[in-house]
């Protein structure tokens, strides 16, 4: 049989790595796969060299990979490969604003760069390039940034400057996540702050950024069609990462917007240690909410038959 052939056998591999994804998920959604597309191997593999017997099984066929980490020594021979790939977050919003989807006002902290409150407000957000769950995230007032931007060392596009953006409030959410694989959304989750926040002093924005930086809050469902359709769209500027886990800030007028995608991965947090199994204990399953393992055999059945190679 001709493999290009659609009725031709092809190898998908999904790929965890222990402690971000428990191996059952993958197995839950392999079943899937075969029982909508029959002639698809699949194959759940640990981020490990593979034997050589298995190495000549995937080099026979067409092959799709996808993990939802960085790869660090599973080799396959030939496919295509989609996995996390780390990347600054200035990148990350410059592929958000070619997605289409709104984002905060941002810009580089660079060497004479003037900040006006009339334009950013009276506080902004500062944020190094490389960072996770507000590690070294900050507010700072507006007008201290002229001072702090005549001693910077000159910006250069590739290296791990700082972000300054734009200060999004809403005394009722910090943020939701909204988990998307390939252009399909597997599940949406917004955190509600414990209690209202006010915005009227500098010891109201500390507690807030202490609020947000631990989220100190509640998770709720979170299921608005226009947001979700916008997370839809990211797919297309991040065409060589698989999965994001897209963050969203709302005013208070509760307009999103897009602030990171977090494309390096970890964020399988339908398992994941310590995140998912503390939610499966508590009585949270976030793959029941659209079904995700189902909707991630579909669009991995699509995928490999559209891309393997």
């Amino acid at each position: 049989m001709n493999e290009l052939d659609p009725k031709a056998p092809v190898n998908l591999v999904l790929v965890f790595i222990p402690g971000a994804v428990d191996p059952e998920d993958f197995v839950k959604i392999a079943a899937n796969v075969r029982t909508i597309a029959p002639n698809i191997d699949v194959y759940v593999l640990q981020d490990k060299v593979p034997d050589s017997k298995l190495f000549e099984r995937l080099l026979a066929r067409r092959t799709f990979v996808f993990a939802p980490h960085q790869l660090t020594a599973l080799a396959v021979g030939r496919g295509r490969v989609h996995a996390g790939r780390p990347m600054l977050k200035s990148e990350q919003l410059l592929r958000l604003e070619l997605a289409g989807v709104p984002v905060p006002k941002w810009t580089m902290l660079d060497r004479g760069k003037r900040f006006d409150p009339a334009v950013w407000g009276e506080y902004v957000v500062l944020k190094p390039e490389v960072s996770s769950g507000a590690r070294g995230v900050t507010i700072a007032r507006t007008r201290a940034l002229n001072e702090q931007a005549a001693r910077v060392a000159t910006y250069a596009r590739g290296e791990q400057g700082i972000v300054v953006q734009q200060l999004i409030k809403n005394a009722t959410f910090g943020k939701a996540r909204i988990q998307t694989l390939f252009d399909a959304v597997l599940f949406a989750r917004r955190f509600r702050l414990q209690t209202p926040v006010k915005f009227e002093t500098e010891a109201d924005l500390a507690a807030y950024q202490q609020t947000f930086a631990t989220e100190n809050t509640r998770a709720e469902d979170y299921d608005d069609a226009r947001v979700l359709d916008l997370a839809r769209r990211c797919a297309a500027a991040f065409d060589d990462v698989p999965m994001l886990a897209l963050d969203v800030l709302f005013d208070e007028s509760d307009a999103p917007y897009f602030i990171e995608a977090n494309p390096g991965g970890n964020t399988w947090h339908f398992s994941s240690t310590p995140t998912g199994q503390m939610l499966r204990a508590r009585g949270t399953f976030l793959e029941r909410q659209f079904g995700a393992f189902e909707v991630a055999a579909k669009v991995l059945a699509r995928k490999a038959l559209e891309e393997a190679v």
